[in-house]
């Protein structure tokens, strides 16, 4: 029955990942297209009918927000239901971290903290993009999950609250983690 449950998390999850990535590809966005051309006409060589509209052409800037929107509760709903344990908060002090994402990297790869309650913010500046930060203990996101960020598209902010021991812990944005990620230090 879990199993079941985590399969359709999954799914959602995956269905909402395309659906975001089509509607930030469909979208204007801060990355430079290399082929700017939205639109194509073909003209016959002799004479002959004007083309049908483009079926791309139908969709509007509504539509496109609506399913970016839905897209993106659907896959924060789906991510922090799939088996991610809460972040927890201890008391305390603790440590507060800035991090950026813009044009899809983090401005910091490498973050030290004390060990006990860290609060991680994160400024999502990338307009129509999707981001979260994942914090996982250990080298990379084999390690057992800490907590993550909700998955909000920019711009936005969000913050993560964990407690940590001292060791190393990666950190990712789980929709880019090829080109978003780093170290965390505990001291």
């Amino acid at each position: 029955m879990i199993r079941g449950k985590r399969l359709i998390a999954t799914a959602a999850l995956l269905s909402a990942v395309v659906a975001l990535s089509a509607a930030a590809c469909s979208s204007g966005s801060s990355t430079k297209d290399p082929t700017p051309v939205t639109t194509f006409q073909i003209t016959p060589a002799s004479g002959g009918t004007k083309p049908a509209a483009s079926p791309t052409s139908a969709a509007t800037p509504a539509a496109t927000s609506a399913a970016t929107s839905a897209a993106t509760s659907a896959a924060t709903s789906a991510a922090t239901s799939a088996a991610t344990p809460e972040a927890t908060s201890g008391g305390g002090g603790g440590s507060t971290l800035s991090i950026t994402a813009s044009n899809i990297v983090f401005d910091k790869s490498s973050l030290t903290a004390s060990a006990g309650k860290v609060t991680i913010e994160l400024d999502n500046k990338d307009g129509g993009i999707p981001h979260n930060i994942h914090v996982f203990k250990g080298k990379d996101a084999s390690g057992e999950s800490v907590g993550m960020s909700p998955l909000s598209t920019g711009p936005a902010k969000d913050t993560l609250e964990i407690t940590v021991e001292k060791g190393e812990y990666y950190y990712q944005c789980d929709v880019h983690p090829t080109t978003m990620s780093g170290k965390l230090t505990v001291n």
